[in-house]
């Protein structure tokens, strides 16, 4: 046997890999279709109609043509335009319902709370006319104003009550005992010497003038002074003893024809503060 050595080498062996190569199927895309409308079924010159093209849907169209069928013999009415005649609008606010004249209106003005006069439904009508209203339209603008006006009204009242409250609360405080007294002289007083208006006169934060705390003292301290100093404003010239004041009294209060007895009189407030004044001098006399 040989020395020489025969060394085999192993020499791995690729494994062929044999790969089958699978076919490629392309899926071929239908092409879009035109999406079918059903103007699609009506003649193109129709299709293309300014008046067809805005209807979406046969059923939208469906519906113009019933509600366009219902006017037919109705009455048109042309809106007028800035430029045209007032005979056209005359036309068009007739056509809307306006009545023939101003007088021809049925307002109804009736109010609980606020006075209306008049003159002044008279005028409201007149202008209705001229704006062109109709009778729905011109109540119903009355309606408005006079629902305001009450409600104003209403919150006057309500500030009244709350100022006076407010002025006997502080009054009360102030005269303790004396406040039904003085207040009574103090109204007696200036209704005697005052016009009721120029009392009813609003100030600038609402209040009543007769119903502001500081009046109402000025004339209870005036009241006071007159009672203090007999001062008493009376047809005679001297009023001085029992007799006299007594005498003055029965004069005033036996002539049932005179002021004191008679409310409407212009001086009765005055001839009830005269007698008042007197009764008390009397008192005090005594």
């Amino acid at each position: 046997m040989s020395n020489e050595q025969i060394t085999q080498e192993t020499v791995p062996v690729e494994q062929a890999t044999t790969e089958t190569a699978q076919p490629t199927t392309s899926v071929a895309t239908p092409a879009a279709q035109p999406t079918s409308s059903w103007k699609d079924s009506i003649s193109e010159d129709f299709r293309n109609d300014p008046s067809i093209e805005k209807f979406t849907e046969i059923d939208a169209l469906a519906k113009s043509y019933i509600n366009a069928t219902k006017m037919i013999g109705q009455d048109k009415i042309v809106i007028p335009t800035k430029n045209s005649s007032q005979e056209a609008w005359d036309e068009a606010y007739a056509k809307l319902g306006r009545p023939e004249s101003a007088d021809k209106y049925a307002l109804d003005a009736k109010s609980d709370v606020v006075p209306f006069d008049e003159t002044a439904i008279k005028s409201f009508a007149e202008q209705s006319h001229k704006l062109g209203l109709n009778n729905k339209q011109a109540q119903g603008i009355l309606e408005f104003y006079k629902n305001n006006m009450e409600g104003s009204a209403q919150q006057a009242k309500i500030d009244t009550e709350t100022a006076q409250s407010q002025a006997e609360q502080q009054l009360r405080q102030e005269w303790g005992r004396d406040f039904e007294g003085k207040v009574k002289q103090a109204g007696a007083l200036a209704k005697a010497n005052i016009n009721p208006e120029i009392l009813d006169m609003t100030l600038s934060n609402g209040v009543r003038l007769g119903d502001h705390p500081e009046i109402i003292k000025g004339f209870a301290k005036i009241a006071g002074m007159m009672s203090e100093d007999k001062i008493v404003a009376t047809e005679s010239e001297n009023v001085n003893t029992v007799a006299d004041i007594e005498s003055e009294i029965s004069a005033i209060t036996n002539d049932t024809n005179g002021p004191y007895w008679n409310k409407q009189h212009p001086d009765h407030d005055k001839v009830v503060q005269q007698v008042y004044t007197l009764r008390e001098m009397l008192y005090e006399d005594k």
